[in-house]
């Protein structure tokens, strides 16, 4: 830590000279040692060290573009176009984040025009101290040795449980156990789960290249926040814990039973398992019969996340550059979304990093009447959100409807 400049600010050299050098040269009996606390209590508190926190509030953009705040060690750019401004946060406390407001896609050509608010969002990986978790291992450490293996066999408590699902796919706790193919995705396992050394979770071999990286979930969540929001592909339950810890009630459907299991089985791990409802059957019907038969009803859905297969481990393995949403399955991204616009207008669109914006932005609402901005679109704002891990894209993120976050 750099030597701190100018004179010191501790509580004992704001006292007077000669009751700093009484205190360090005598010893006192209770009486003196009373009087000299009341002496201290008569201080001044000028120049003494402000104990209290800084404010979250020291850093705030204006609503005037020209007009921007930060604390000290943020660099501010402004880029030539009048409708982008940059924020580069410092890399004192973790990895840096960009925003960048009111990106315009070029539109020219055929099709009808939108604009596509986008921003970077960097997720801080949670580092958890193993002494919190004391009695869920069958060894504990006060604080772990360089180099001991972490605990390969994680204490039940739910065994016997009817919701556990011990035995029923192979916890991998040992490089040598991995297939080649899931060697990268392995490594990265406490960025899915940061407490899989320490719970006895599960993941089949789909879930562990498919599942969402906890704190891009838990990101996702705080945005989706409601209180019914339904998770169309809930795969091993990566989204579905973190949406239990956010929102009232959540509706968890997966077409493949074994992974559905897996995630209610991870969400009795967690705590949070009696918050979502696991449904087994396909997201299209479903939303087809949940229409006909809410009719009438005041049960709505607040919130739709989408996070569909992107067409298996070598996704990105295309002859083109960007991803169409044609290759999404059970059927293309554009026939997914309409579908969800019956449900509700707020969905959460979780795609590969590569999509093409110029199709994703045309899934956008067509704008009844005149442009309420001014700015001469049709169609309603569509927010993209990049979703970073260190210096590792891992995907984008679509809000539509009453998700887009405020300028």
């Amino acid at each position: 830590m750099p030597r701190r400049q100018g004179p010191s600010r501790s509580l004992f050299a704001s006292l007077p000279l000669e009751l700093k050098q009484s205190l360090r040269s005598q010893s006192f009996t209770s009486e003196e040692v009373q009087v000299k606390a009341e002496n201290i209590m008569d201080i001044s508190m000028n120049g003494m060290l402000n104990t209290q926190p800084q404010s979250d509030s020291d850093s705030e953009i204006d609503e005037d573009e020209s007009s921007i705040r930060y604390p000290n060690g943020h660099n501010v750019e402004k880029i030539n176009n009048d409708s982008n401004v940059v924020a580069q946060v410092p890399n004192a406390v973790g990895p840096s984040t960009t925003i960048v407001v009111n990106q315009t896609l070029d539109t020219a050509g055929p099709g009808p025009s939108t604009i596509v608010r986008s921003r970077r969002h960097v997720a801080h990986i949670p580092r958890y101290d193993p002494t919190e978790f004391v009695g869920l291992g069958q060894q504990t450490h006060k604080k772990r040795k360089k180099g001991k293996q972490p605990l390969r066999n994680p204490l039940n408590p739910f065994v016997g449980h009817e919701w556990d699902c011990t035995g029923l796919v192979k916890r991998y706790t040992n490089y040598t156990e991995v297939p080649q193919d899931l060697m990268k995705y392995y490594a990265q396992r406490r960025l899915y789960f940061p407490l899989y050394d320490h719970l006895p979770l599960l993941l089949d071999r789909t879930g562990w290249f498919s599942i969402t990286p906890q704190p891009i979930a838990a990101h996702i969540a705080n945005r989706c926040k409601c209180d019914l929001i339904i998770d169309a592909f809930c795969g091993v339950g990566g989204n579905s814990i973190e949406f239990a810890k956010t929102c009232e009630r959540v509706i968890a459907i997966d077409n493949d039973l074994t992974r559905l299991k897996l995630a209610r089985h991870n969400a009795l791990h967690h705590g949070v398992a009696d918050r979502i409802e696991f449904i087994h059957g396909d997201f299209v019907t479903f939303a087809k019969s949940f229409v006909a038969n809410t009719k009438g009803r005041e049960e709505t859905v607040d919130v739709v996340f989408l996070s569909p297969p992107w067409g298996g481990i070598d996704y990105l393995n295309t002859p083109s550059s960007t991803y169409p949403l044609s290759s999404i399955l059970p059927i293309p991204g554009d026939e997914l979304f309409e579908l969800c616009t019956t449900l509700t207008p707020n969905i959460a669109y979780y795609l590969p990093r590569n999509t093409d914006l110029k199709e994703l932005s045309t899934l956008a609402r067509t704008i009844q009447g005149e442009d309420p901005d001014g700015r001469g679109r049709n169609r309603e704002w569509v927010e993209v959100e990049e979703e970073w891990v260190g210096e590792k894209l891992k995907a984008i993120t679509a809000y539509f409807g009453g998700l887009v976050a405020d300028e």
